[in-house]
C-alpha cells in the first residue's frame, strides 16, 4: 500500500485560520513597477504571459495559470490601489479559496489578534475578499470565489 503524499494528509496539529484545510493556491500577485508599459511589454513579449486586461495605463493583468483561472499577475506603478484602498503594503498577494469560507477565516484571523479588513465584494468575480497584513506590512488577501477559478 502506497503512502498518501504529505500534502494530502490531514494534519492533526494544524494551526491558524486555515486549520489544515488547503487553499486553492495563489490567486494573484501584484508587482509594483516603475513603468507599467515597459513591464507589460516584458511580461507579454519576453516572458510570454497571456494578457487578461491591458485597458489601463496604470494597471495591467496577466494570466499566470490557465486562462480564466484565478492565478494572475497584476502590474501597477503604485501605490497599490486597484479595486479599493484595502490593497496596501510594499507587496500584495492573494490566496484563492471558496467564497463560503471567508466569514470563518475572518473570524479565525481576528481571534489571533489580527486586524482584518472586509469582506469586500467583487460582483464582477462573484467573490468576497478579506485583507490583513503580515509582520512586514505586506498585504495578504483571501479571495473567496463562488465558482472554481
Amino acid at each position: 500500500m502506497s503512502e498518501t503524499p504529505a500534502v494530502y494528509r490531514t494534519n492533526r496539529e494544524a494551526k491558524g485560520a486555515l486549520a489544515g484545510i488547503p487553499l486553492r493556491g495563489i490567486s494573484e500577485i501584484i508587482l509594483v513597477v516603475s513603468d507599467v508599459a515597459r513591464s507589460v511589454a516584458f511580461y507579454r513579449d519576453v516572458v510570454g504571459l497571456l494578457p487578461d486586461d491591458l485597458g489601463s495605463p496604470k494597471f495591467a493583468w496577466f494570466w499566470a495559470g490557465p486562462e480564466g483561472a484565478s492565478q494572475r499577475i497584476g502590474i501597477t506603478a503604485g501605490p497599490l490601489s486597484y479595486g479599493a484602498a484595502h490593497v496596501k503594503g510594499p507587496q500584495h498577494f492573494a490566496f484563492g479559496t471558496e467564497r463560503s469560507r471567508i466569514p470563518g477565516l475572518k473570524k479565525a484571523l481576528e481571534a489571533q489578534g489580527l486586524t482584518v479588513e472586509g469582506p469586500v465584494e467583487f460582483k464582477f468575480w462573484d467573490a468576497l475578499s478579506i485583507y490583513f497584513s503580515d509582520p512586514d506590512g505586506n498585504r495578504v488577501e483571501f479571495c473567496g470565489f463562488a465558482k472554481p477559478r
